[in-house]
């Protein structure tokens, strides 16, 4: 015991870069079998049933933080604090009060009101069966997102990767299933959702639950007084945050189904559209918004040890290396999307593909804007957080408005784009306030994925620049990023040639090799 703290070995943290090279692998597998069911979906389901999923899906993301008031937003900057303290079993005991009794109200608010939901969310008063699954999906949504903040706040990012590639597999195995055997609708989809979290949830519980309450000893507890005022202040500005995140990231499709003049049927068919173009985008915010959890609780630490500077290299250079990988990434999709849509998809999603190099361009702007929120985060500046993404929506719905009903699902597409550039630009400058600094070559490399917008041959031709100026600019890449790279490279190979020495070698060359 230290400091008042039990080690507790079953969850003991994992290291920064053990934690990223986790996220990372197993995204990929998780990320991969999400690709395979976003497909079949495409196949199995008609646009305007895509489309209605893709609504259902939206507002479970904006409701699910919502209802919480953004507690568990909180955990990766607090729960640590109180673990250092010795009061995590009263910090886990009252958070999971809150966020039952919240979730509960919640729900039974929906289902009392499921014809102004049904008209909110789908654009008609008769789809209130399908309100009342969503609700109940609901609650299992915000249970899989509470356990996911309380272990990675613990930095158990292995058991985040865990829940999530459970619910990955889980969902499509059900949702698949109940789509062949039940019915070819949203309303499938939307059940194996909520199984999916459930079951997550479940098997996590049984697994690591135990140690979560060994790890909370009981503890002389700390007023309500002291506990609640930092806590809720802070959650509040998150709640604030989520609130306008969410809405930023799903008025397009509202403006979309509300204001384009189309009846239901045919702009939950636009919506559908949407959606295809953006199955392989969208991998790339799940992964941002999953490395943006990572790196929040190794942050926080440098912060409260008084580092301050190696907050902002680290930042630096965490949003450097998720702007080039985007950008890769995103000339990547851009080469075989005609595949992916007229083979994969069937053809039957023309117009998702023609609005595809603006979907990834501001889908890749907006992972970026999820990694760089940490600043804020621990400098416990949240209510700065909210002034970007007001700024996105204050560009988004005018232009939405004027382009929508001309432009249709383009006048979205574009609008978005041009919101997001300006949200992140909003939220780099206020960074800098706060006292960040800002590397002149992270912003540059920010900037390179608006190539996206002119297709495969632009975008590939900025890669090739980008690539080709890395090895040799010290603006790109600083000395003190190059000096990080070398001594990991180092340590790399000293652990392989150490794996690979024979034990009936001399200690001497042991020795030579560490």
């Amino acid at each position: 015991m230290a400091d008042g703290v039990t080690e507790n070995r079953s969850l003991k943290p994992d290291t920064l870069a053990a934690s990223v090279a986790i996220l990372l692998v197993a995204n990929m597998v998780q990320r991969s079998i999400g690709f395979g069911r976003g497909i079949l979906y495409c196949r199995w389901l008609s646009p305007e049933e895509l489309g209605t999923w893709e609504m259902a899906y939206s507002f479970l993301l904006l409701a699910a933080p919502i209802i919480v008031l953004g507690l568990p937003g909180s955990f990766g900057r607090y729960l640590e604090r109180f673990r250092l303290r010795g009061q995590l079993r009263t910090f886990l005991t009252r958070a999971t009060v809150w966020t039952a009794t919240l979730a509960t109200v919640g729900m039974a608010c929906i289902v009392w009101n499921a014809s102004f939901f049904s008209q909110l969310v789908f654009g008609r008063p008769d789809a209130t069966s399908l309100v009342l699954l969503v609700a109940c999906s609901l609650m299992t949504v915000i249970l899989h997102h509470y356990l996911e903040a309380v272990f990675s706040a613990l930095r158990k990012f292995s058991i985040v990767s865990t829940m999530h590639f459970i619910q990955s597999i889980s969902f499509a195995a059900i949702s698949l299933t109940l789509l062949w055997v039940w019915k070819f609708s949203a309303a499938s989809v939307v059940v194996g959702y909520g199984a999916a979290c459930l079951l997550s949830v479940s098997v996590t519980l049984a697994w690591k639950g135990p140690a979560v309450l060994e790890a909370a000893e009981p503890d002389d507890g700390v007023s309500h007084r002291e506990f609640w005022p930092p806590l809720l202040r802070f959650a509040f500005w998150v709640w604030v945050t989520n609130l306008c995140c969410h809405l930023f990231g799903v008025v397009d499709r509202y403006m979309l189904l509300h204001v384009s003049g189309l009846k239901s049927a045919a702009a939950l068919t636009l919506v559908g559209h949407y959606h295809a173009s953006r199955i392989v985008p969208v991998l790339f915010l799940s992964v941002a918004t999953l490395l943006a959890g990572a790196v929040t609780p190794y942050l926080s630490h440098d912060w409260e040890v008084g580092d301050r500077e190696n907050v902002s290299l680290r930042l630096n250079g965490v949003l450097k290396v998720t702007a080039f990988a985007l950008l890769a990434g995103g000339v990547a999709v851009l080469w075989i999307s005609p595949l992916i849509f007229h083979v994969a998809f069937g053809g039957r999603y023309d117009q998702g593909l023609a609005v595809l190099p603006w979907t990834l361009t501001y889908c890749a702007w907006y992972s970026l804007l999820l990694v760089a929120q940490n600043f804020l985060w621990c400098a416990e500046k949240t209510r700065l957080a909210v002034v970007p993404l007001v700024a996105g929506l204050m560009v988004n719905v005018p232009m939405d408005l004027a382009l929508i009903p001309t432009w249709g699902l383009w006048g979205a597409v574009v609008g978005t784009t041009c919101a997001t550039g300006v949200a992140l630009a909003v939220l780099y400058w206020i960074n800098r306030q706060a006292d960040m600094r800002l590397d002149r070559g992270m912003l540059l490399l920010t900037i390179a994925p608006a190539a996206l917008c002119l297709g495969p041959v632009g975008a590939t031709t900025m890669l090739l620049i980008v690539a080709w100026l890395m090895p040799f600019s010290h603006t790109l890449v600083t000395q003190a990023e190059r000096d990080i790279v070398a001594r990991l490279l180092d340590q790399l190979r000293t652990r392989w040639r150490s794996y690979w020495l024979s034990p009936t070698e001399p200690a001497e060359q042991a020795h030579a090799i560490e």
